[in-house]
């Protein structure tokens, strides 16, 4: 395939690139465009990709080919109705229908990605239970990824609904509007933590200019282009190549979002597009770094580690390796590697060791990374981007897993317990791991560096600490990685989970404060490396009345886990997993207890919540109606906002939630649940049929 994933980033004929593409349709009937006479100005234009709202014909993606523009299909299945309760034969037509159209169009040169679905509306995602709906995408999801393996498969979202990211996804497609520059700044590194351990593409984002003047569109989206590659986003999709539009079975005329007029003349957008040279993340004076790798007895993994340090994209880093004591043929190999600079010590410990690599480095900036990793090409220039722009005395990015090619490491990989970073905010962090810890010389020396009394773990969690109670401040970047090998055995993973035990009770003798019964009590979210969905039981702030224009999660302190890779998520690796979970909290709390730790047992995930609903009812109208127009009419009627999350309205002992779905036709459906049947149907229907509904039939 053209187009591959690699860790946080998208390659392009093997080589990272940023994706620089433009919707494209649907179109009127009558619409004067095709892609003969469109696909030439498109590339000229300065863009390598299009995104179409269907599945194309072999014409449309050959002549992509002839104009070296990669397509992004979605395809448009009716997912604004309830395909979990009500029509579940939706799901499984579209799963049919992408498969069948797999199967004849890939591999195609042409052929980017593709995306399973676009914008599943929130309340509809609330009425058919949104984790059920976030599995029904993931299912969609891996029977593409089946048909057409190595095409990168997603779901395009939007903000309103951030917890219905697909875990099996190869990468998180966002649709944003944000037309204030700093809002957009902001928000652009949310991104990289919702989508866990893989790329973001921005698969919409525009400006309407009859709303702003095409100047301000102009500016607007050079801009945006400029933000989102220096965030570290994969590419960023513009929202639209024409004003012609279609929906709802009519001419959208009153939106205008194209880089071209109806006239089909250009707006001041285009030629600045055309002129626009995006910038090298890498900062005018980068700092010099050096990468510090402790090892011992490493010598399965020590080689590979350093191959990827010295094929590092970056102008001015040395690498330190210092031995700790290695009694394999680690001694040996560092001997006859060029490039580096290796220390040899007595067993000493982690600490010690880390320490005697910031004593001999030469760099303003340390950057520890473990044996067992083998950081991305672009890694310190990450970092030096990040540096550049903010005081952050440390800052740290994920590590990724490789995908695991035994069942043994899909176990490993999937199992609870990996090193992870804690976020306290979007930019701001609690805890980096020490396999991609980087830092300040200064603010090392001004904390005395790591505390020699850690010999094997628990030593970067004391180093974070110490950092934030002297006044400093940790940062993340989202686009800087390392892969991160996971134990190649449930043996050694269970012996390293012990060893983690051990070393959360000697945190604990240090810093007690930061300690309850169950544990580390984090004041951020834990993440874990899969992407921020929905799990049964938790629970989503939606806002009053269901409309908070940026519903997640509630009270989040921990990503979901990693699940098992599809290849492998069988019924009896899934058994298997959880007896390595189970094992994993036994060990780790016995460990932590046996050294003087706290007590407490972990606990398991909580239970999925019952549905609330014990009456429902179906309106109908014809006349393009939602639920904000029923809203409306009851709150004229006497309803209140109510207070119960599960409900929306209430009127006495009544509750109410709505959900209008989206056929595109201006006939809908909107489906009512209601805590008990009202005792007086009038109470209800009047105002419905007031409002412009009827009761279905």
């Amino acid at each position: 395939m053209p187009l591959s994933v690699n860790g946080k980033h998208f390659l392009l004929h093997g080589s990272p690139h940023f994706l620089r593409c433009v919707t494209y349709g649907p179109f009127p009937p009558d619409s004067p465009h095709s892609p003969a006479s469109d696909f030439p100005k498109i590339r000229q234009a300065g863009f390598d990709s299009i995104r179409i709202y269907h599945l194309p014909d072999q014409t449309l993606l050959d002549t992509a080919a002839q104009n070296q523009l990669l397509v992004i299909p979605t395809h448009a299945w009716g997912h604004g109705c309830d395909f979990i309760h009500d029509q579940p034969s939706l799901l499984e037509k579209a799963r049919r229908d992408i498969t069948n159209w797999l199967h004849t169009h890939h591999p195609h040169p042409a052929l980017g990605a593709l995306l399973v679905g676009n914008e599943i509306p929130s309340d509809m995602a609330r009425w058919m239970t949104p984790w059920k709906v976030n599995r029904a995408l993931d299912s969609l999801i891996r029977s593409a990824q089946k048909a057409a393996p190595g095409l990168p498969i997603a779901y395009a979202n939007f903000p309103t609904t951030e917890y219905l990211e697909p875990p099996s996804a190869d990468f998180t497609a966002f649709n944003i509007y944000l037309e204030d520059q700093e809002a957009l700044q902001k928000y652009l590194p949310r991104l990289h933590h919702l989508a866990g351990d893989r790329p973001v593409l921005l698969t919409e984002f525009g400006m309407d200019t009859q709303r702003n003047s095409e100047e301000a569109q102009a500016q607007l989206l050079t801009i945006a282009l400029r933000l989102t590659h220096l965030a570290g986003l994969a590419g960023a999709t513009l929202y639209a190549w024409s004003d012609h539009w279609f929906n709802n079975q009519r001419n959208m005329d009153e939106w205008s979002f194209g880089l071209l007029r109806r006239d089909l003349s250009e707006k001041p957008a285009l030629p600045a597009l055309r002129k626009l040279t995006l910038p090298s993340p890498l900062p005018e004076n980068p700092p010099k770094f050096s990468v510090i790798i402790c090892t011992r007895n490493g010598q399965e993994r020590i080689a590979s580690c350093l191959d990827a340090c010295r094929n590092i994209d970056y102008p001015d880093f040395e690498i330190i390796v210092v031995n700790d004591g290695s009694t394999d043929q680690t001694t040996a190999i560092l001997d006859q590697e060029n490039g580096i600079t290796a220390y040899h010590l007595a067993p000493c410990g982690l600490s010690a060791a880390r320490n005697h690599g910031a004593l001999k480095s030469a760099g303003d900036i340390l950057a520890y990374t473990d044996d067992d990793c083998q950081p991305d090409s672009q890694w310190l220039t990450w970092l030096a981007r990040a540096y550049s722009e903010s005081d952050y005395a440390a800052i740290g990015g994920p590590n990724l897993a490789p995908l695991p090619d035994s069942r043994s490491l899909a176990l490993t990989t999937a199992a609870p317990g990996a090193p992870t970073h804690v976020m306290l905010d979007d930019t701001t962090a609690e805890h980096l791991p020490g396999c991609h810890l980087s830092v300040k010389k200064s603010a090392f020396d001004h904390i005395g560096g790591f505390d020699p009394i850690f010999q094997t773990a628990g030593d970067d969690v004391d180093f974070c600490w110490r950092l934030r109670d002297h006044g400093h401040s940790l940062g993340f970047s989202g686009a800087s990685f390392v892969w991160h090998h996971r134990r190649a055995t449930p043996t050694k993973y269970l012996k390293q989970q012990s060893g983690y035990g051990k070393a959360e009770a000697l945190l604990y003798k240090k810093h007690p404060q930061r300690f309850s019964q169950g544990g580390i009590r984090w004041e951020g979210c834990v993440y874990q490396g899969i992407a921020l969905g929905i799990e049964p039981g938790d629970f989503i702030y939606t806002g009053p009345t269901g409309e908070a224009p940026y519903q997640s999660l509630g009270k989040l302190l921990r990503q979901p886990m990693r699940g098992l890779h599809p290849k492998f998520d069988t019924p009896l690796n899934r058994t298997l997993l959880k007896l390595l979970t189970f094992a994993q909290i036994h060990l780790r709390h016995r460990a932590r207890k046996k050294h003087g730790g706290p007590s407490a047992r972990g606990s398991w995930p909580s239970a999925p919540r019952p549905s609330s609903y014990s009456s429902t009812l179906t309106l109908i109208n014809s006349d393009g109606l939602s639920r904000h127009h029923l809203y409306r009419q009851l709150l004229q009627d006497g309803w209140a906002p109510c207070p119960d999350p599960d409900f929306d309205l209430q009127k006495g002992p009544l509750k109410l939630l709505a959900a209008t779905e989206q056929t595109g036709t201006p006939t809908n459906r909107t489906f009512i649940g209601l805590n008990q049947a009202p005792a007086n149907p009038d109470q209800l229907l009047a105002p419905a049929k007031a409002a412009g509904f009827s009761k279905a039939d």
